[in-house]
């Protein structure tokens, strides 16, 4: 028995350092990224679809031209379909796909991808003064982008009044000490 119990103990700590839960790196914080198609309104014609794989494949319609968003290790796809090659009924059929059945599906020649995993989960430092970002991408059918057109980084800027002004106080005392030694 005892054996047993040390065989245990002995694997579960072989085991244990291959374990990954889904938890924040301490002294980390989330934050969510936005991202935006800035040209939205050019693809009147087309359907721009939220693709969001592994691990659960999703699929979305993205409305307004604000892309949705996805699990932070899921990887974050736009794809453009014509409006007469898609029915929007498709859409609860595709995430009913399995990992083997939703790549081909999505990679029929019907779909054009338009933008390639997108930034859209970021871990920061908990001192770190961003406090949203929101990226912005300009879509053409003829490329695929990697990354965003502009970026507009919200700061907290709260962050540097805690260091500004101890700063100021500390000039201020060593005026006055100045002034004192120098009477």
């Amino acid at each position: 028995m005892k054996k047993v119990i040390l065989l245990v103990f002995l694997l579960t700590f072989v085991v244990l350092p291959f374990v990954s839960a889904d938890l924040i790196t301490p002294g980390f914080e989330p934050m969510n990224i936005d991202n935006k198609i800035s040209n939205f309104d050019d693809f009147s014609d087309y359907y721009l679809l939220t693709v969001c794989n592994p691990p659960m494949p999703r699929v979305s319609l993205i409305e307004g031209g604000v892309i949705g968003s996805c699990y932070k290790f899921s990887k974050l796809d736009v794809y453009v379909v014509k409006k007469s090659n898609f029915n929007l009924s498709e859409l609860s059929s595709i995430e009913n796909l399995n990992y083997t059945e939703f790549p081909e599906y999505i990679g029929q020649s019907r779909f054009k991808l338009v933008i390639d995993n997108a930034e859209h989960y970021k871990e920061v430092p908990v001192s770190s003064t961003q406090k949203s970002i929101t990226n912005y991408y300009t879509i053409d059918l003829n490329q695929v982008k990697t990354s965003p057109d502009s970026k507009n980084v919200q700061r907290n800027w709260l962050f540097y009044a805690y260091i500004i002004i101890p700063i100021i106080a500390l000039i201020i005392i060593i005026f006055i000490v100045w002034k004192r030694k120098k009477q």
